[in-house]
């Protein structure tokens, strides 16, 4: 839908990530990305993809703020004069980073920790809120008979579902998302491609998921783009010939 000056309604959603000839990597004279142009919108969901190790979650890392861009500009949920808020930005590693001895409650509510005060945080006392918004979000990704029960008893899916159960509960801006449907069956990795539609459709965050398989990846992100040579270039269906991979369409059993 077009609007006035030639502005189309996606335009006007806020920008979450926007990076600007960025340069990408640990060492200057050997980047592993260069020239990255790249912008998302409140609400849209991009894919990443490439072979392993060609820096698809060093870009992700690097968009966290957790590496300093060699070159260029990298604005996350901020502009280039201001910070991001505490908790605009959430992150889904590739080892989920979950407490394993721990309950499904304790790990969703370190999710609340991002606006918590520091007296909530250091002595372990979560509000009344945070409870029931605790129960709440673990109840949306279908786990509530799971809340007492200890993550290192859980299957590889449902442990996904409790790292996005806790990244729902911290509602950040931007969503992070390295590798969060690999080595699952196509059932549960369909189960977890819903809940990331949900989140972007009605919490309206903006997300950012690498997956190892792009012809999959294009079946629920907006855009789907591969690291190639170092350059992150829109993917091609035609030119790719890497993935033999199963694909999960939509409505497929």
């Amino acid at each position: 839908m077009e609007k006035a000056g030639g502005m189309t309604v996606k335009d006007l959603k806020p920008v979450r990530l926007r990076l600007a000839d960025a340069t990408i990597g640990f060492d200057v004279s050997s980047p592993l990305i260069e020239g990255v142009d790249l912008t998302i919108r409140a609400g849209e969901i991009v894919g990443l993809t490439g072979r392993s190790g060609i820096g698809k979650t060093t870009l992700l890392r690097t968009a966290a703020g957790l590496v300093r861009p060699l070159g260029g500009s990298v604005e996350c949920c901020c502009t280039a004069d201001t910070r991001a808020d505490k908790g605009a930005i959430g992150l889904i590693p590739q080892k989920l980073g979950l407490v394993q001895h721990q309950t499904v409650g304790y790990n969703v509510l370190m999710g609340a920790l991002a606006e918590a005060s520091f007296l909530q945080t250091a002595f372990s006392l979560p509000s009344k809120r945070m409870r029931e918004e605790t129960r709440a979000v673990i109840e949306e990704v279908g786990l509530a008979e799971k809340t007492l029960e200890s993550v290192n008893r859980l299957s590889g899916g449902q442990q996904r579902r409790v790292a996005i159960a806790r990244a729902m509960l911290q509602e950040p801006d931007l969503l992070l998302a390295d590798e969060c449907l690999g080595e699952l069956d196509a059932e549960t990795a369909r189960g977890i491609i819903d809940l990331f539609r949900h989140m972007a459709e009605d919490h309206r965050m903006a997300i950012l998921i690498v997956d190892h398989n792009p012809v999959r990846a294009k079946t629920f992100c907006d855009r789907v783009y591969q690291l190639r040579g170092r350059r992150l270039i829109p993917f091609d269906e035609d030119e790719d010939t890497s993935s033999n991979l199963p694909v999960i369409a939509e409505g497929s059993a």
